[in-house]
């Protein structure tokens, strides 16, 4: 069974002025897991050039992080509306610590995993499509979110995620969701 999930902003009281919703689909077969990230946005925009950037720099990015349940280190993708992904691999949380208290470069979490992620332009704004390698058994469990850096191009980005997070932060594996690998 896939999981169907609304992008929100959990944190707040109610949504930021701007928000626009989302949907993500997440669903496993062949040892594969994919998202569908159908996003409405009326100026999608980035400024990325190539793969492994710090795309959420750069303007609008999708973003999925995948944790098994009983592993403390995860996996984050990301994509761009016009197609550039980066990939990163986190040990356990001391990593992500590392790297906004400056001790360490994203650089060296950077992950050379071969996922396929695809951006199209809808009419209603972007959709991102992820097929990651996911080998897996039947009934196991794994964690994932999926969040948003919906940018503009006189505003600060507005984030959101499929998870509910009580703080602005996605790097919190304890909120995501928890989905039970099986064949569609």
């Amino acid at each position: 069974m896939p999981l169907i999930l609304s992008f929100t902003q959990s944190w707040l009281p109610k949504p930021e002025e701007g928000f626009r919703p989302g949907s993500a689909d997440i669903s496993w077969s062949n040892d594969r897991l994919m998202l569908v990230a159908d996003l409405i946005d009326e100026e999608v925009i980035t400024t990325a050039t190539a793969n492994q950037q710090r795309l959420w720099e750069h303007g609008d990015v999708v973003e999925l992080f995948v944790q098994r349940v009983g592993e403390s280190g995860y996996r984050e993708y990301q994509v761009s509306p016009n197609g550039f992904k980066l990939s990163l691999s986190y040990p356990d949380l001391t990593g992500v610590i590392a790297v906004r208290s400056g001790e360490r470069q994203i650089d060296e979490f950077f992950s050379r995993d071969s996922f396929i992620a695809r951006a199209e332009l809808t009419a209603t704004g972007w959709r991102a499509r992820f097929s990651i390698p996911l080998p897996g058994s039947f009934g196991e469990r794994i964690r994932v979110s999926c969040c948003r850096y919906d940018a503009g191009a006189c505003r600060f980005p507005i984030i959101s995620s499929t998870s509910p997070h009580p703080v602005r932060d996605f790097h919190r594996p304890q909120d995501w969701r928890e989905m039970i690998l099986m064949e569609e």
